[in-house]
Order: structure tokens, then sequence, then C-alpha cells
């Protein structure tokens, strides 16, 4: 998401490791994976986790007791704080 807008649906199979997407913006730079139009699962992976503090920040367990998650999981740092970073106005809504 841009603001309130929807740039990029990310249907996951994590069980059979697919991903399929679906571009709502013809601009790459609002696009979750840019000009891939074919992620991989590893691609998926990787842009879950940009969307994250990393997992080398210091004091990761505070962080991690404030948002009530037990171990450093980026789908579940997502689900809490929406993916959102300081220095962009992109967000992820997880539905299931």
């Amino acid at each position: 998401m841009y603001h309130g807008f929807v740039c990029t649906i990310i249907d996951v199979d994590e069980m059979e490791r697919r991903v399929a997407i679906h571009n709502y913006i013809t601009n790459p730079i609002y696009r979750a994976f840019g000009v891939n139009s074919e992620p991989t699962f590893e691609d998926y992976e990787e842009f879950v986790k940009s969307r994250c503090f990393p997992e080398t920040r210091d004091k990761l367990k505070l962080e991690l007791k404030k948002l009530d998650i037990p171990f450093y999981d980026p789908i579940m740092i997502i689900e809490k704080t929406k993916g959102r970073m300081a220095d962009d106005d992109f967000w992820i809504r997880i539905e299931r």
C-alpha cells in the first residue's frame, strides 16, 4: 500500500513456496517487486524482511518484547507494525 492506495497484491502459498502478484500501478517505484513481474518465493522473503527492522538490531529482544513477539519472525513483525518504515509512506496489510 502507498498511503491508502493498493499498489500490489501478493498471493503466497507458503506450503508450496509459490508467489503470484497483481500490480495495480504501472510505475515500478510503487510496486512491491519493482519491474520483477514473476517474483520467486525467495524474492518474497527478501521483500518481507526489507519491511522489518533487521535481525541484527541492537536490543532486538526489547523491540520484540514491545511488540509482544516471542522471537524474530518478519511476518509476525509486519502483522504488528504493518511494515511501516520511518523513511517512506508504504505499508502492508496482511489478509489471511
